[in-house]
């Protein structure tokens, strides 16, 4: 188990990083946020005196951290990401891993000259309906995949609603906010874990509605893998009932996955099967948790969440061919 973890980053994500990280016998969890007030106050929820707004503070006071998670704003990924890695410590880097490629290839460079392990969070890839769905399409029930439509989206004012939307991240261009980088990140990587490697990209991007954020609240994308498998995906900040669902068509029938609803339908000629799971919103987040820790444990550099992962899905996401209509 690892004796000391530093979260850098105390929103809401770091803060459930920083639980489950107590839940799973880190006993020496420190935080770092620069709003003092916040890390304060998520300090004493946790009962730790270790909390910080200097990174120069941390490093004078602490010179054994096992590992650091990388929860702050999508822009400032890359510079904390490179900053920890220069002083020799492990890393989870919450997805997108950066913003633009600038940097990343010295990042992944030293991680690997300094022989460090380095996870991007992708925890979808722990989610028990994506789980399920891979065991499902392992089996080849279908037969042969032809496309798949791949689609979602929840109202961006919702997604915490005691805080107003337009001081979130994901409002914020400066901060790497906008669909994109948010919410497609996860949609690349499971395309990719579920159907092969994206080989071809054709797709827009664009603001439709009148929320106040100065980036694009819808994208639209149709991908190809290796596999021939057409993908039409799209996902937005606009939809006030939430959705996110998956159909995928094959030579002997199709399946139908609902991740809000937690149940996977295969339909074929003749049969009919509906396969309900328990889902606990925390259990991805927990799991994701548990495999990076393993991964330090063994100092294993070569792993399915390894940072070439991110990079290769940012370079997806910056691809030309994805046209920003809305010109933000």
């Amino acid at each position: 188990m690892l004796k000391k973890l530093l979260i850098i980053g105390c929103g809401s994500i770091g803060q459930r990083h920083a639980r489950n990280a107590k839940k799973l016998g880190v006993e020496n969890i420190l935080l770092f946020d620069i709003d003092l007030k916040r890390v304060e106050q998520f300090a004493n929820e946790i009962n730790t005196d270790r909390f910080y707004n200097s990174f120069e503070d941390i490093f004078s006071e602490n010179s054994d951290i096992d590992a650091a998670m990388i929860c702050t704003p999508s822009s400032l990924h890359l510079e904390n990401s490179t900053y920890l890695a220069n002083k020799g410590i492990n890393l989870f880097i919450e997805k997108p891993l950066a913003t633009d490629l600038k940097g990343v290839e010295e990042l992944v460079e030293t991680v690997k000259t300094k022989k460090l392990t380095a996870m991007i969070g992708q925890s979808y890839r722990f989610h028990e309906g994506f789980l399920k769905l891979k065991e499902i399409l392992n089996d080849n029930v279908i037969g042969k995949i032809f496309h798949v439509n791949y689609y979602g989206g929840q109202y961006l004012p919702d997604w915490h609603p005691t805080r107003d939307y337009r001081t979130e991240y994901s409002a914020k261009k400066n901060l790497g906010g906008g669909v994109l980088l948010t919410t497609m990140s996860h949609t690349i990587d499971i395309v990719q874990w579920l159907f092969g490697d994206i080989t071809t990209i054709n797709g827009w991007k664009d603001t439709l509605s009148d929320l106040e954020i100065d980036v694009e609240d819808s994208v639209f994308l149709l991908l190809k893998t290796n596999r021939n498998i057409i993908i039409n995906t799209s996902f937005d900040f606009l939809q006030q009932c939430p959705q996110h669902s998956m159909i995928i068509t094959g030579e002997k029938g199709h399946i139908k996955a609902d991740f809000n609803k937690h149940y996977i339908e295969i339909c074929k000629k003749n049969d009919n099967l509906i396969i309900e799971y328990e889902f606990d919103d925390n259990y991805r987040y927990l799991k994701e948790l548990m495999y990076f820790f393993k991964m330090v444990e063994t100092n294993s550099q070569n792993h399915d969440l390894g940072i070439t992962i991110g990079k290769n899905v940012l370079e997806i996401l910056l691809d030309p061919t994805i046209i920003n209509i809305c010109n933000k």
